[in-house]
């Protein structure tokens, strides 16, 4: 499924990044809190605001989410090959394996600072 980003501002990102949080666990869980999100990224949305991601301007990819399943491979293609990601850092579970079929590889495991929570895993593009 193709996906179309626009840009947006951070206002815009975080409002809709925030429903998204309040709308699904799983998103909250996964994506920093609104507030935690930098004025100097980009930022990008889909037209109807559930799908969004920035890219900070060190080329790390922060704040992916969406709550329309099947549209999150088509959003990290684009921030790779057209906006400029060049890194991440994610929870550990699911998404390493997930980001290592777009080419990042680990770089760095940090411990969590909540104990019993997953690690902290760093990747780049190979």
């Amino acid at each position: 499924m193709k996906v179309y980003m626009h840009p947006a501002s951070h206002r815009e990102y975080t409002v809709a990044l925030e429903w998204a949080r309040a709308s699904s666990e799983r998103i909250k869980e996964a994506t920093s809190a609104p507030e935690e999100m930098p004025r100097g990224a980009r930022y990008y949305l889909t037209a109807d605001f559930q799908s969004g991601f920035g890219v900070a301007s060190d080329g790390t990819l922060i704040g992916l989410f969406s709550t329309v399943k099947g549209r999150g491979t088509s959003m990290v293609w684009d921030a790779v090959l057209h906006k400029g990601a060049t890194k991440l850092d994610c929870f550990d579970g699911f998404l390493p394996d997930y980001y290592k079929q777009f080419g990042f590889e680990e770089t760095e495991r940090v411990a969590n600072w909540t104990p019993g929570e997953p690690d902290v895993v760093f990747m780049a593009l190979r």
